[in-house]
């Protein structure tokens, strides 16, 4: 749990089959989401999408932030949760960043910061009345998006 996760995942995720990015996001975009989700991103978030913007790779897509096109959710988080917050009352404080495709999804979940300020990363999903928390995933980004790096050039060829 460290912001050394989040720079070896980064610095692995090339070697991932498809690998791509959007190719890091101004600082006007961060902090134009920033007040559009009212969350102020933690250390590891800041570095991901000033470094990514989005990133994805073989079956994985970890969101990016877009605040100019809200009209599209799939890989937004800003898009996401501002209409997950309004159509299915989704706690202010979780940010989604990835989707499982089995219904659950994985949020930062900013209502729990750690020592260095960084949200877990928590599985949940909509039961149809309100969210349910599945599981705690990873201490933080960094050591999420690391899982899945670690996981996908383990199985590649």
């Amino acid at each position: 749990m460290s912001y050394s996760d989040l720079q070896k995942a980064l610095s692995l995720a090339p070697d991932c089959n498809f690998y791509t990015t959007a190719g890091g996001k101004s600082e006007s975009d961060i902090a134009r989401s920033e007040q559009m989700l009212n969350i102020k991103f933690s250390k590891q978030c800041l570095e991901f999408y000033r470094k990514c913007g989005y990133l994805s790779f073989f079956r994985n897509e970890i969101f990016g932030i877009n605040p100019d096109n809200l009209e599209i959710l799939a890989g937004n988080s800003v898009a996401f949760a501002l209409n997950d917050r309004e159509a299915y009352n989704l706690p202010s404080k979780w940010l989604p960043i990835f989707d499982f495709d089995d219904g659950d999804m994985a949020y930062l979940d900013y209502s729990s910061l750690n020592n260095e300020n960084e949200p877990p990363v928590i599985s949940a999903f909509f039961d149809g009345e309100e969210y349910v928390v599945s599981e705690h995933i990873a201490e933080d980004l960094g050591s999420f998006i690391l899982q899945l790096v670690e996981e996908q050039l383990s199985n590649q060829p």
